[in-house]
């Protein structure tokens, strides 16, 4: 066998050993359903050009008796039988078998283009450096560069761009050559033949150099196969695209995280800063309150000396108190005898008030006739009114009699009163130290002081008198009712007993026209007798009469004025008794309540204060001197804390750097370099020929590049295109692997 021979006959099995690499089929299919293998026949010029392509389908029948495929081609050809294809426009094949086949194959030729491909194959060449046509390097000698490019074509579909891997080889026999260097690619040595073998994942461009030194050169061509990934290795990337996608969603999780942290960092830098700051201002104003706590004690010290002095000024006072109740009993014992006779005055006032209108009223009707230029005072309408007058004189004599001696029987009952009330105002006057309060309060009427304006009256003991506030306070408290005695009877809100019944007594002798009620009502009474008298007196009498109406009409008038201004007096008596009854005992009830709570108050507030100072004198200055350390601690943390947020900037570009680095080596694996991780495991074997067609059990694409020889040598295999199979089932199918066995082979036989 000569070498040349034996060359070819050893790339014949590397491409043998080539297809082998490729899936392996898989057994199984169900009942009835033929199963397909598909294998894409390409051959090429020498430099990657198609020249011609064909598919052969061998299938599987599983008992079935039609074939049914989709595909355009330009011929077919029934590789088992002699049943001829039925076709229609759809481009729908279909083969109604003669006899029960195990297997079934035919050819169909394609117009198959490089775009349709996984990869472009470009194939150029060198001499010495320098470009050359394959036509020109036969025989050459010298260095010979065949590159090799492998560009991953996008437009194809999904399954053949991610899950298809490229194998390559060559043969060289160095028995005719030099060297040969292929960097990049697996040399496998068998004896004198060197096989050039070389890999392209999914997606993944490659480029091959194959570099021959010889003498006389000449090239066998190379042989690609293109078909799936085993399951074996789908399941190893799969595997390695689980990891890829996992680590790439943590990657990309850590990113978020990192830059939501950073941008919080960011933002507290700002925060950090102010407060460092804001310790300093405190620790500042520590200083401050350290540096002054001398003149802070000083003060307290002052404060409780003068709380010390308004509490032992108090302490006596429990006993004017005591003595107090007593006047108070005494007091209380008046004032309920002074109420009852107030609430036995009330209706006879009343009483007394309605007699008066009456009489008013019949007065009034007298004035009214008399007045009359048809008066006749022996009209028996007259001399009625004059009746009913008398009678209603008598009864309101009554009334004012009865009333005069309820009014008599508040005298005894008012002296008690302000006998106990001078007694209790001495007291008081003792505790102040003041020759009297009466005196105050004289000398305030004549300096024009409103006695009924508490802030006036405190305003004018502290500047022209000379008393601190407390005293000012607690004369306020427990003098209020002599300071409102002398107010004018305006005012019933100065809650002074002994005012109210004044009033009331007062209104009796001196109230109505500044001549007393009693006196006004006895005048009232003469007048009414004396205008009763005229009238009778002028019976008969028309020259008299005409004489003396008028004065009798103007008696009249006058009368029913001075009845007005008594009902208006008795009016104002009457609210008056009414209003001081209730007020003035809540008064007295509260004023021994009041000062027990101040004694007892001013003493609780000397004993807190002086506990508080103590405290702060005892740990002010272990304080000061660890709120000094915090502090200063906490502005130091911060002011550190503050440097490393500075960096922020540092590390968040430090993370996007490892963050574009990852992801442009996921980019590497997934669309730039190779998208092998980009595999579906899932995915099953897409038809070479129409996606109307089933998933083919196994897929492969077989290409050669053309051969560089003499130019008068074929390389083209001769094929008996007008071949029927002969002889039984088992005569075609051996008939069928002979022909392509010839095929490989016939392409390195001279």
């Amino acid at each position: 066998m000569t070498a040349m021979r034996k060359s070819k006959r050893i790339t014949a099995f590397v491409l043998a050993a080539v297809l082998a690499c490729g899936p392996t089929m898989e057994a199984g299919a169900a009942a009835d359903t033929p199963v397909c293998d598909e294998t894409l026949y390409i051959t090429m010029d020498p430099y990657g050009e198609i020249k011609e392509s064909s598919v052969v389908k061998s299938y599987t029948t599983n008992g079935s008796s039609q074939i049914v495929d989709y595909g355009t081609y330009n011929r077919i050809t029934n590789m088992t039988d002699h049943a001829e294809p039925v076709t229609d426009s759809e481009g729908k094949l279909t083969f109604n078998l003669e006899n029960s086949e195990d297997r079934f194959y035919f050819e169909g030729g394609t117009d198959t283009t490089r775009e349709e491909l996984p990869w472009n194959i470009q194939v150029s060449y060198r001499l010495n450096g320098l470009e050359k046509k394959a036509e020109e390097l036969y025989g050459a000698a010298g260095l010979v560069e065949v590159n090799v490019d492998l560009i991953p074509n996008k437009q194809v579909s999904d399954y053949y761009r991610n899950n298809m891997v490229l194998m390559a080889g060559t043969v060289v026999d160095m028995d005719k050559n030099l060297s040969l260097e292929a960097e990049g690619a697996q040399v496998q040595s068998m004896g004198n033949l060197n096989a050039v073998i070389f890999f392209a994942l999914p997606g993944e461009e490659q480029h091959y150099s194959i570099r021959i030194g010889t003498n006389d050169f000449s090239f066998s061509g190379v042989v690609f196969t293109i078909v799936p990934l085993t399951a074996a290795q789908l399941d190893k990337v799969g595997d390695l695209r689980e990891a890829k996608t996992t680590l790439e969603d943590s990657a990309d999780a850590i990113s978020d995280s990192l830059d939501t942290l950073f941008d919080t960092f960011d933002g507290m830098q700002k925060s950090v800063e102010d407060t460092a700051d804001g310790l300093r201002g405190l620790d500042h104003s520590r200083q401050l309150f350290a540096d002054s706590k001398g003149k802070v004690y000083a003060d307290a010290d002052e404060a409780l000396a003068g709380l010390n002095e308004l509490s032992q000024q108090f302490e006596p006072f429990s006993g004017h108190m005591k003595e107090a109740e007593k006047f108070l009993d005494t007091m209380n014992s008046h004032v309920n005898e002074l109420t009852g006779h107030l609430d036995d005055l009330s209706p006879d006032l009343e009483d007394m008030k309605a007699t008066m209108r009456d009489l008013r009223d019949d007065l009034r009707g007298i004035s009214s006739m008399l007045n009359s230029p048809q008066v006749d005072l022996g009209a028996q309408a007259f001399l009625q009114l004059m009746e009913k007058t008398k009678a209603d004189l008598e009864t309101f004599k009554q009334s004012q009699a009865k009333l005069d001696g309820g009014v008599s029987a508040l005298a005894p009952a008012l002296a008690g009163l302000v006998a106990s009330t001078g007694g209790l105002s001495g007291k008081k006057a003792e505790y102040f130290s003041e020759d009297s309060l009466e005196d105050l309060i004289g000398e305030m009427e004549s300096a024009g002081v409103n006695l009924g304006d508490e802030d006036e009256v405190a305003s004018y003991l502290r500047n022209e008198v000379g008393m601190a506030t407390d005293e000012i306070d607690a004369l306020m408290r427990y003098a209020s009712q002599a300071l409102y005695e002398t107010a004018t009877a305006s005012q019933p809100n100065t809650g002074n007993i002994a005012a109210a019944v004044g009033a009331i007594v007062e209104g009796f002798h001196g109230t109505a026209g500044n001549t007393g009620l009693v006196t006004d009502i006895q005048t009232m009474i003469g007048q009414t007798e004396v205008l009763l008298q005229a009238a009778a007196s002028q019976k008969g009498n028309a020259v008299g009469l005409l004489q003396n109406t008028a004065d009798m009409s103007h008696l009249a008038a006058s009368m029913c004025n001075t009845l007005d201004d008594i009902i208006s007096d008795a009016d104002s008596l009457t609210k008056t008794v009414n209003y001081y009854h209730e007020d003035t005992l809540d008064t007295l009830r509260d004023l021994g309540k009041m000062t027990d709570t101040a004694a007892r108050s001013l003493k609780s507030l000397t004993v807190f204060c002086t506990s508080f100072e103590n405290q702060m004198k005892t740990v002010g200055d272990s304080l000061n001197a660890s709120t000094q350390k915090t502090l200063n601690g906490l502005a130091g943390t911060l002011d550190g804390m503050g440097n490393g947020l500075d960096q922020t900037d540092v590390l968040k570009n430090a993370k996007d750097t490892i963050k574009t680095l990852i992801d442009d080596k996921w980019d590497e694996y997934t669309t730039k370099d190779t998208t092998i991780l980009n595999i579906d495991m899932d995915a099953k074997p897409v038809s070479l020929t129409s996606e109307k067609n089933p998933s083919p059990r196994t897929v492969q694409i077989i290409l050669r590049t053309g051969e560089i020889k003499e130019k008068d040598k074929s390389t083209t295999a001769e094929v008996d295109e007008s071949y029927h199979p002969e002889g039984n089932v088992f005569h075609r199918i051996a008939s069928i692997f002979t022909r392509i066995w010839n095929m490989i082979t016939s392409l390195f036989h001279k």
